[in-house]
């Protein structure tokens, strides 16, 4: 099987009937016997991995494990990271120690599972796995034969039983926050969510989390009690007021937190938070400090508020729920009033920061003359299983000159319709020039054309959109 075969195979195999996730809660149990039934007859990879970090929250998840992931791999420990979605080909969501697996590897690996496939159709008393579980049993498959020694992974959907569940045991069982988001899968209150949530919990593991919510850290001890009865023995609860942001801006951001200063080559202040609990880990694996803010200077996020050019500014956002977005509105919003921010001063604005194009400097006092931002656009597409009303409504706080909206072409989620999207667009965006299409990069050429070198072209609304538009880029 060559790489194409594989591709069209992986395809193939998610098209085939099976009882999808959570779609009959009396039934949940039977999508991780499923998966450990195949992972028996492939030669159960997951026991052969001596330690994993399992990540879960509704925001977050993917930085925290790609900081984890560049801290560990510092500390001169043999990694092997899985996130989702891929922003690229499959097998881009797989990497050991820095690495995505080649397209060599992965059409070797679906060329020696394939068979174990065909057996599974022929004697599981189960139904066939889903494209996601299929996706977790090729990652433990690929870590094991590479002999990592930490698995960092991050939950697909909720986590008690989401796939990456499968899992023996764990050292580390990381939940970043509740929000609502997958309310269609998981449940429509923060409680029904933190439960599913809670279910990476298991034997033995230490829990860190950033959520605050004392109704929802009882669920959390809950689930420990199961295990431990002390729960402070083994639930971490971090606050977010216990740093001081030093510098932000185009560059970064550095921060101080316990007499020591850490930097991100990253925008937005949310990631500090993110970088907080991976330090939290980090220290309780005993961990050197000097290796933390190493390992921290060196992560990146791609799709996290990425960004791609300065002249203009054009940012990369996976944000696709309300609680992303919320973040991604206020790293916008946050950005230093220099054109670029290259001083890294955090200052108090003084002016909006998108003044009208005749006003392009601000001058601070004793010849200091600094270049502001002129004017946002967006280039927007949502998942259509999502609450795009309340992630417009956020958006509009940027007042935009421009929307273009489109949809991304993935096999595996189907995005929202663009003239839908439209309707609702128009009903918080009285006075914005609005252009819908069916293709990603003819809006993204579109945007671009009305971008002066000033202004900043923010696109956002999913990780699928993001993706594409950075794989036609550096294609």
């Amino acid at each position: 099987m060559n790489y194409n075969q594989a591709t069209k195979f992986i395809l193939s195999w998610a098209k085939l009937g099976r009882k999808e996730y959570l779609k009959d809660l009396r039934q949940c149990e039977v999508y991780l016997k499923r998966l450990q039934f195949f992972l028996d007859l492939i030669g159960n990879p997951e026991k052969q991995i001596p330690h994993y970090i399992h990540v879960t929250g509704t925001s977050g998840k993917g930085s925290v494990c790609l900081m984890l992931d560049s801290i560990l791999r510092t500390s001169k420990k043999f990694v092997g990271t899985m996130t989702s979605p891929e922003i690229g080909p499959t097998q881009t969501r797989w990497q050991v120690n820095g690495q995505a697996m080649n397209n060599a590897e992965f059409a070797k690996i679906l060329t020696e599972l394939k068979p174990k496939l065909d057996t599974y159709l022929t004697i599981s008393p189960y139904d066939p796995i889903s494209h996601f579980e299929l996706m977790t049993a090729i990652g433990l498959y690929w870590f094991a034969k590479k002999k990592i020694k930490w698995a960092i992974l991050e939950v697909g959907c909720g986590g008690r039983y989401d796939s990456a569940n499968v899992i023996p045991h764990k050292d580390i069982a990381v939940i970043t926050n509740i929000g609502l988001d997958h309310t269609e899968i998981l449940g429509k209150t923060k409680a029904k969510i933190a439960y599913e949530k809670s279910g990476i919990i298991k034997p033995g593991c230490k829990v860190f989390t950033m959520e605050r919510d004392k109704k929802l850290l009882k669920i959390f001890e809950k689930e420990i009690k199961k295990y431990k009865k002390n729960t402070k023995q083994i639930l971490k609860t971090l606050t977010t007021t216990s740093y001081k942001l030093q510098v932000t801006n185009l560059k970064g951001t550095i921060f101080k937190y316990q007499n020591n200063t850490y930097k991100l080559n990253t925008l937005g202040q949310h990631q500090v938070n993110n970088a907080i609990l991976a330090i939290e880990v980090a220290k309780s694996l005993k961990i050197s400090t000097s290796k933390i803010k190493l390992g921290l200077s060196k992560v990146k996020l791609p799709l996290r508020m990425e960004i791609i050019s300065k002249k203009p500014l054009i940012i990369l956002d996976g944000a696709h729920n309300p609680d992303k977005m919320e973040t991604t509105v206020d790293a916008i919003l946050s950005l230093p009033l220099v054109g670029g921010g290259e001083e890294g001063v955090i200052e108090k604005r003084i002016i909006p920061l998108f003044p009208p194009r005749n006003l392009s400097r601000v001058y601070l006092g004793k010849g200091r003359e600094r270049k502001v931002f002129h004017q946002l656009h967006l280039l927007i597409a949502f998942s259509a299983d999502k609450n795009i009303t309340q992630m417009l409504k956020q958006l509009a706080t940027l007042k935009p000159t421009s929307i273009a909206i489109t949809k991304f072409q993935s096999p595996f989620k189907q995005a929202a319709n663009p003239k839908d999207v439209e309707k609702l667009t128009k009903k918080y965006f009285k006075n914005t020039k609005i252009k819908t299409f069916n293709n990603p990069f003819t809006a993204f050429n579109w945007s671009k054309k009305d971008t002066i070198k000033s202004d900043i072209l923010l696109i956002t609304g999913s990780l699928y959109l993001a993706g594409e538009i950075q794989q036609k880029l550096t294609n």
